[in-house]
């Protein structure tokens, strides 16, 4: 029932003797009154902001160095003045609004004086520069917005920096460790942990590939980011990282079934000795965290960290390891009678048949005959999986 509504007929209720004071005030409280967010006007303010920024974007070219300085000083601060005075006096959510389009116009602004007085960074900085201020927004008003912005100005930057200058700026990657990292794993809100470890998934791409880091490095960060849950997180939470994690390493070696041959297969360098030294001390923390586990299946995960790139035909090895992981799985969700087990294991085999399908039938085949065949296959896969995942449905557990 709406609280207005309430407010007004349990008055007549009183009136009327059907409750008394004292339980109209008790049945008050069960209706908490809500705070309206005033979407409207959250949109107008962004609109006005947009409107302003175009105008001046369209007509930059018409004005002066100093007229231009005025215009970006006397807009931000007027943004920002009011957006502070609008969050406390009026409505936090409009307030909120107004300082997004000072940022946004502090970020424009780095930008545009560079320009003015031709000058040229050959870095992500300015986006660092811009960073720092979103994280110093989300510290001093604590509101999720300015979390999700600062996340997204940092995984742009070294984006940016990654693609054009093909160098992982390190001064983004600490802030995005030690400073959001910190925000993170202090809240242990699902959908920042899930934006966080999707952006750090991003970040040790860009490390790998920029710097020019071998690409096997990448199982040492995403074994990383299994073990920070393990460790870092509350026992029984939602498992983000781990979920991350295991879909990026999953993804990589559908890549390696595709791309690693018997010419990737050479001598040990110093890189490749340094990831072995990180690798088997990650390695040797999950496994003892498993084996500390009241469930005792999670191990299975840590196959896929394998690193088989260092064997012959490490292809046919990748292939063999996604088999491995989805037929235990299935095997383990049948004996458990766990659903989601059988979920996992139902997906990530048929995604395998599917891929080794692909890998070993394509070039031997018709083309109408290979998709023909295969669609037939995979039909007949699903149908049968799904008939056993229904069956465990009705009496499986969650686990």
């Amino acid at each position: 029932m709406n609280r207005d509504h309430l407010v007004k007929e349990s008055r007549k209720w009183v009136e009327d003797a059907i409750i008394s004071e004292v339980q109209r005030e008790q049945l008050l409280e069960r209706y908490s009154k809500k705070q309206n967010k005033p979407v409207l006007l959250t949109f107008a303010a962004l609109f006005i902001g947009l409107a302003f920024l175009t105008f001046v974007a369209s007509n930059w070219s018409y004005l002066t160095d100093l007229g231009r300085m005025v215009i970006l000083l006397t807009s931000l601060t007027a943004f920002y003045l009011c957006g502070d005075w609008v969050y406390r006096k009026k409505s936090k959510p409009v307030g909120i609004s107004l300082i997004m389009i000072a940022l946004l116009v502090f970020g424009s602004s780095i930008f545009l004086v560079g320009q003015m007085y031709h000058y040229t960074s050959y870095s992500a900085f300015p986006f660092f520069l811009w960073s720092i201020v979103a994280f110093g927004l989300f510290l001093i008003f604590k509101d999720h917005t300015f979390f999700y912005a600062t996340l997204v100005i940092m995984t742009v930057g070294q984006l940016y920096s990654g693609i054009v200058f093909q160098h992982f700026h390190i001064w983004l990657g600490l802030l995005f460790i030690l400073g959001l990292g910190w925000v993170v794993l202090s809240s242990r809100k699902v959908t920042q942990l899930a934006a966080y470890g999707a952006s750090y998934t991003l970040h040790a791409v860009i490390l790998v590939f920029s710097e020019g880091m071998p690409y096997y490095w990448l199982i040492a960060f995403f074994l990383l980011l299994y073990v920070v849950e393990d460790f870092l997180l509350e026992k029984g939470s939602v498992r983000v990282f781990k979920t991350l994690s295991i879909f990026s390493v999953f993804t990589m070696l559908v890549l390696q079934v595709f791309f690693l041959g018997n010419e990737y297969v050479g001598e040990l360098t110093e890189s490749s000795l340094y990831f072995f030294l990180a690798w088997a001390i990650l390695f040797f923390f999950s496994v003892v965290r498993s084996a500390m586990s009241s469930t005792n299946y999670y191990w299975i995960d840590l196959l896929l960290f394998v690193p088989v790139f260092r064997f012959e035909s490490g292809d046919m090895l990748s292939l063999l390891i996604l088999f491995l992981y989805s037929l235990l799985w299935l095997i383990s969700g049948y004996q458990q009678e766990v659903s989601r087990w059988v979920n996992k294991g139902t997906v990530a085999f048929l995604l395998t048949t599917f891929i080794a399908y692909f890998q070993l039938a394509w070039d031997f085949m018709d083309r109408s005959l290979f998709f023909l065949i295969g669609g037939v296959l995979l039909f007949a896969l699903s149908y049968f999986l799904e008939k056993k995942r229904r069956t465990i449905h009705k009496g499986g557990e969650e686990k």
